[in-house]
């Protein structure tokens, strides 16, 4: 069933009969797409470390009582500390090489949606 949704999901514009923007039709255009769309992601999976680790800090503060839950809590601030520290890490790691290699560093926006 979730092979399923999963593919449902990934055909979902195939299916609609969605189309990419003019400039993504080239390969410069289709690095460019794929560039904001990584960025994107990245933005998102950054947001969810953050979410994890306030989730995991409220449950620590509301199991003041049971010691086997706030253990648990506990594990998942850590966690979620090393996950954050480690994506930031590597954002870091990437702007700097990419400054001092003085790549192309020119924002792009993502392809409009209109006909």
């Amino acid at each position: 069933m979730k092979k399923v949704i999963v593919l449902g999901a990934f055909f979902a514009p195939f299916i609609a009969s969605a189309q990419i923007a003019q400039g993504a039709s080239t390969v410069p255009g289709l690095i460019a797409f794929l560039k904001d769309a990584l960025s994107t992601a990245t933005v998102l999976i950054l947001a969810a470390a953050v979410v994890y680790f306030l989730w995991n800090v409220f449950g620590f503060v509301m199991a003041a009582g049971d010691s086997d839950k706030r253990a648990e809590k506990q594990s998942g601030i850590i966690y979620g500390v090393i996950g954050i520290a480690v994506m930031v890490s590597i954002w870091g790691l990437v702007n700097f090489l990419t400054s001092s290699a003085k790549l192309d560093t020119t924002t792009r926006t993502a392809p409009s949606l209109s006909l």
